[in-house]
């Protein structure tokens, strides 16, 4: 009975325990008093233990005790204490009656039923996948949480009932042998559920992606599927930091952002429109089969500022991203004006490659359109035109213009990168079997090119052709479906038996394509742009629609060069509304200060701004104090990246940048010796400011991410890894201890101090007990008798001189001490004689041995 309630009624508590206190969380019914309830299900659990334990029959009894709660809940509805009182107590006495009988059954069927712990986890699995369903969106985390805590119960308590049942528990070696028994198998449940999970975890996470991630769309107000933009904290639109590919994909056709883009053909007349870069996909989750961004990736070329947090009209210039472009053939510099509609204020995209951002202020009268603007710098390549990268698709004309500056890569026969790393990092291709199907294709595909960009082209080609009932091959689909098996390989089914997709499935088929034959790729994400404006050349306009994934492939010299193989979707790549009119007629800025409020005047409509950094006809200046300016802000504009403020917006302390178009500034120029000072003691006090752009103050990262850390859920996966390790510990040094027991016992018995025939005594006896030799109903001398018989050594001898020294009130002299320690060495290598090497060794590995010789006593 015992053994019953330690090893079967405590684990069912505990469980028990669990399972009310998710159930508490949900159910205000239950008024969160778990622990009582825990307490209410032990009692009828450990009472019907003992009680079964006396053969009392089943039914009769449990007939009862059904009737006796039954009486006592109606008598407690009867009482006249007071209507709502009368509820509380029955609702509560409800509670403990249904949980005192649950754990009387569980004691009932513990003790008699042998089938009963199937039953039992049968139940707890209804009532935890009720609750998960019920209570918790379903993920891969969530099933995880909810699962393993219910299987890990359900195959402890089968085994261990079954265990006990077999077993007698009269017999010597009963507890010994049941804890090693449940001990290992617990040790083997962890390792499997370790294994399990390590291996089906992210297939798991694949299916609640693919199967529950249009639920979360749905919320936000998506349709469902897979978008190329998500809306940020800010609430503006901003390009995903990951692309999935799904069964479908989601387009808005609301307008984004405007772009004048100041790249023209020779005759500097024709506009050459250029793709909008947002991030690089340089990792691919073959898990959840998502192509995802790397902050660490070699060389990095992505400038990647927040406009919102750079003062308006101070200017970010990192030309390091030049450098790591690697380019120097086919480059010039082109400049951007970015004005954002519906664009998260936090984001920044340019053509490749950036390294310039200077934000500037939008003309009064365009303010109700556009929310902010800043000023882009870039690296281009003249041969990433957007006419250059369209896939083509039959136009003959483009396909001309493309061919023309074919040439001027076909120079190179064989890409070389800066380094190794860097071509292994753009080279990687997944060991997976599914990868190598897409590696012979690739070789089929581009058998006959023999150049790196002839093998580009010859992947382009294969996307355009035709099947043998002339057909494309390929085709556009917003809605390509998913294969059958939610784990299976999409990029394979994509180019194998589905044949349609869109951007992002041709992208990654092409990324595979090309590093299977070492050729460095690489996805971008931003925007494809569409040349729609005749009355305004230079200007674009930027719909939701046209978010966009592409390739760009690394020449040596000419650095990454941009490439389009996704086949045109002509539905898809004009907006249904028309373009706009540009914001023109920017007015002529003279003075920017960018510093921190010390007051606001709302009645006189002052500020007091504390500042170190001016831009005064622009040029910069910084004094290496701070000082304080007066600022009259009766005609200014106030403004933020979210759009229109008011003057009591502003509070002391709050970052501003104020800007001034006044005329008075205009004729009071600088001269080359002017310095920051010498601006200040030129300009009128206080000075007109006709903008106010308040700065929104960015959140502490620290602050971000213990937010992040407390909505985590927790994790079972990390949870059961580091139980498994410090279990794996355990198990070592528990299995080591009789070794190092007997290094510490045979060292202290070499030692000279007074109790060391004692510790000699204790070490001799510990060595025999490990090779079963032990006290039976023995006195200390016939134990000895037998050790003697058995090894022929001097045990006798030696222990009557322990029984001496231990209990003569006249002590060993110095030379019977002498020779036990003599007499100590030569049983021991007498013993020692009696067995080989490996049956010396095993013994020392035998934790039950050691722990009879702690727990049971030596002489009796």
């Amino acid at each position: 009975m015992f053994v019953q309630v330690l090893l079967l009624g405590l684990p069912t508590v505990v469980y028990m325990a669990m399972l009310l206190f998710n159930l508490n969380s949900f159910y205000a019914i239950l008024e969160n008093k778990w622990f009582n309830q825990s307490l209410y299900f032990l009692f009828g659990l450990w009472i019907s233990l003992v009680f079964y334990a006396f053969k009392f029959r089943f039914l009769t009894t449990s007939a009862l005790l059904l009737l006796l709660n039954a009486v006592i809940y109606k008598g407690l509805g009867s009482i006249s204490i007071g209507e709502f009182d009368a509820f509380y107590y029955s609702i509560e006495y409800l509670i403990f009656s249904l949980l005192f009988t649950l754990g009387w059954f569980c004691g009932y069927g513990f003790s008699r039923s042998r089938y009963f712990t199937i039953l039992l986890s049968i139940l707890f699995l209804i009532i935890q996948i009720v609750l998960l369903s019920k209570t918790s969106v379903l993920t891969a985390t969530a099933l995880m949480n909810a699962g393993i805590p219910v299987l890990a119960y359900s195959f402890y308590i089968i085994y261990t009932a079954e265990l006990i049942r077999n077993m007698n528990e009269d017999e010597t070696r009963f507890a010994p042998f049941l804890f090693k028994r449940v001990f290992g198998f617990a040790i083997l449940l962890l390792f499997i559920f370790l294994a399990v999970f390590n291996w089906f975890g992210p297939k798991f996470t694949a299916i609640e992606k693919e199967w529950g991630g249009s639920s979360t769309q749905t919320k936000n107000g998506n349709s469902g599927g897979e978008s190329m933009t998500e809306k940020g904290k800010d609430g503006g639109v901003k390009n995903k930091d990951q692309s999935k590919l799904a069964g479908s994909l989601n387009k808005d056709k609301q307008l984004i952002f405007v772009a004048r883009l100041d790249n023209y053909f020779y005759d500097n007349r024709t506009p050459n429109p250029l793709y909008f870069t947002s991030h690089y996909y340089t990792k691919f989750d073959t898990a959840t089969q998502t192509f995802e961004i790397d902050k660490d990736i070699p060389y990095n070329d992505l400038f990647k500022p927040d406009p919102s947090q750079i003062p308006m009209y101070f200017r970010l210039n990192e030309q390091q991203y030049i450098k790591n472009s690697l380019a120097i053939k086919n480059r010039k510099i082109v400049s951007a004006d970015i004005y954002k509609v519906f664009m998260s204020p936090s984001e920044f995209v340019a053509p490749s490659t950036a390294f310039y951002c200077q934000p500037v202020s939008v003309p009064k009268e365009y303010r109700e359109q556009y929310k902010s603007a800043y000023t882009a710098k870039m690296w281009v390549s003249e041969l990433n035109s957007a006419y250059f990268i369209y896939n083509p698709a039959g136009n003959y004309q483009l396909e001309r213009f493309q061919e023309s500056r074919f040439e001027a890569l076909r120079e190179i026969k064989q890409i070389k990168g800066p380094d190794k790393k860097f071509m292994n990092y753009y080279t990687y291709m997944p060991k997976d079997a599914e990868y190598k199907k897409i590696t012979r294709l690739a070789d089929s595909v581009t058998a006959e090119a023999s150049t790196p960009i002839d093998k580009i082209i010859a992947i382009r080609d294969y996307f355009l052709s035709k099947d043998q009932f002339d057909q494309p091959l390929y085709k556009y689909s917003d809605n390509p479906g998913i294969p059958g098996l939610p784990s299976a390989n999409k990029l394979t089914y994509f180019l194998f038996e589905n044949r349609k997709g869109y951007c992002a499935y041709f992208a990654g088929a092409t990324l595979f394509m090309l590093r299977s034959l070492g050729i460095p790729s690489r996805v971008v994400a931003g925007y494809s742009i569409t040349d729609r404006s005749s009355k305004n050349p230079g200007w674009y306009w930027f719909y939701q629609d046209q978010a966009h994934a592409w390739v760009q492939v690394f020449f040596q010299d000419y650095g990454w060069i941009d490439f389009d193989t996704t086949i045109p979707d002509l539905n898809t790549q004009q907006a249904s509304q028309p373009d706009g009119t540009p914001p023109t007629d920017m007015p002529q800025t003279y003075f920017v200060a960018d510093g921190e409020v010390i007051s606001c005047d709302t009645v006189q409509k002052n500020i007091l701004l504390k500042t170190s950094t001016l831009l005064y006809h622009d040029t910069e200046f910084v004094h290496v104090a701070f000082v304080e300016l007066d600022l009259d802000v009766k005609m200014a504009n106030f403004i933020s990246d979210t759009g229109q403020v008011q003057i009591h917006d502003v509070k002391k302390g709050d970052r501003i940048t104020a800007v001034s178009h006044a005329e008075v500034l205009k004729t009071i120029y600088t001269s080359a010796n002017d310095k920051f000072m010498d601006i200040v003691r030129k300009i009128p006090s206080p000075v007109p400011i006709d903008e106010i752009k308040l700065m929104h103050k960015e959140q502490k990262k620290e602050e971000v991410k213990k937010k992040e850390e407390e909505q985590k859920t927790f994790n079972w996966m990390l949870f059961l890894k580091y139980t498994g390790l410090l279990l794996l510990v355990f198990a070592i040094c528990f299995g080591l201890s009789p070794v190092f027991i007997w290094m510490y016992l045979n060292t202290s018995a070499k030692s000279e101090k007074k109790n060391s025939v004692y510790k000699k005594y204790r070490a001799l006896t510990f060595y025999l007990n490990q090779f079963n030799y032990y006290p039976e109903k023995e006195t200390p001398l016939e134990f000895a008798g037998r050790i003697d018989s058995k090894f022929e050594s001097d045990f006798t001898k030696f222990s009557k001189l322990y029984q001496k020294h231990k209990y003569s009130p006249a002590n060993c002299t110095e030379e019977e001490l002498q020779d036990l320690a003599n007499t100590y060495s030569l049983i021991l290598k007498d013993i020692r004689k009696h067995f080989k090497l490996q049956k010396r060794i095993l013994p020392f590995f035998n934790v039950y041995n050691t722990i009879r010789f702690f727990t049971k006593p030596k002489i009796n």
